[in-house]
């Protein structure tokens, strides 16, 4: 049970928190949209602090607020304070808050079908300790991803955590295109197989031809059934046609429909051991077709706590390392 000091303690750094946001944005309604919470509650702990220094820190009007002499003095002092907090949090790797101010602020992640379920596992680890943080989970397909995060002109739009994968071939441009919003951070590799029942004649290849690929009925995986998947387009890309394709937005299933209705699809190795089947053999390709798994992290993301949080509990399932 928490002591009567230690709630005063984490009711002063809130209040800290609410007036730097008041500071900063010049407004009430702002500084609350700011820290997900209401004018009235603001307003209060604001009252609260004012009478405890028994001082005025702004003045109302209805263009927005103006900070006084002691309430330009109070916020840098205040600026002060909160930095060193920081630093002291990120000396001893704390990851957890009970500050009001990062608890509370939404933390956005979008991921790819196949690392989705290592997303929800980190966060569901976590809940208990951000269970005031609104989460949101966003999945599309790595195609998807790449278009979303090139086409976006606004920083504050990006997703704070992004789980995807890239072709080797396309990572300098990727790198181009998000370095300057992302830290990126590489997990593992994964090398495209076909799934092939085990009384299959393909299951005699060492590596399937590509050309052989042609007259298959595939059924692929992809977040629009309507789009070639990155399968596809770079199969094509090596001169060879997938003439007799169907496509899935369920990933998760694609495997075992695939095998229902004698057809074949495309699984990635190592990722196939997060959920093998018994009765199927995978195959790689003639000519490999590799993919790299990563984790972009948003270098001026405003949830620090949860997402360092997150970020470790990946590094703990995948020993991750800095690409750039």
């Amino acid at each position: 049970m928490e002591t009567s000091k230690g709630r005063l303690i984490e009711m002063r750094l809130e209040q800290l928190y609410i007036f730097q946001k008041i500071a900063e944005t010049g407004s009430i309604r702002k500084a609350s949209a700011t820290l997900y919470t209401t004018p009235q509650n603001v307003s209060k702990a604001m009252i609260q602090l004012e009478e405890e220094w028994n001082t005025t820190l702004y003045l109302r009007s209805r263009t927005g607020v103006r900070l006084t002499q002691e309430g330009e003095q109070a916020y840098e002092l205040i600026q002060k304070i909160l930095e060193d907090i920081d630093a002291l949090n990120q000396y001893f790797h704390v990851s957890g808050s009970n500050y009001f101010s990062d608890v509370r602020l939404p933390v956005s992640i979008t991921s790819c079908s196949l690392l989705e379920p290592f997303a929800t596992g980190a966060v569901n680890t976590l809940l208990a300790d951000y269970e005031k943080t609104p989460i949101q989970i966003d999945k599309k397909g790595s195609v998807q991803i790449r278009s979303y995060l090139f086409a976006l002109n606004k920083e504050e739009e990006m997703p704070d955590l992004v789980l995807t994968n890239e072709i080797p071939e396309k990572m300098a441009l990727f790198q181009k295109k998000t370095e300057k919003y992302y830290d990126c951070y590489f997990l593992f590799e994964d090398e495209l197989c076909l799934q092939v029942p085990k009384n299959d004649p393909l299951a005699n290849y060492d590596r399937i031809p590509l050309s052989v690929l042609e007259d298959l009925p595939m059924l692929l995986y992809t977040g629009t059934p309507a789009q070639k998947t990155e399968s596809e387009l770079i199969i094509q890309s090596r001169g060879h046609e997938l003439k007799n394709v169907s496509r899935t937005a369920n990933i998760e299933t694609c495997s075992q429909i695939a095998l229902n209705r004698h057809k074949y699809c495309f699984v990635g190795y190592p990722s196939v051991e997060f959920r093998p089947m018994a009765n199927v053999d995978y195959i790689p390709l003639e000519q490999p077709i590799t993919t790299n798994q990563i984790l972009l992290v948003k270098k001026k993301r405003k949830n620090k706590s949860f997402t360092n949080a997150f970020i470790k509990s990946i590094d703990d399932s995948f020993n991750i390392k800095k690409i750039w």
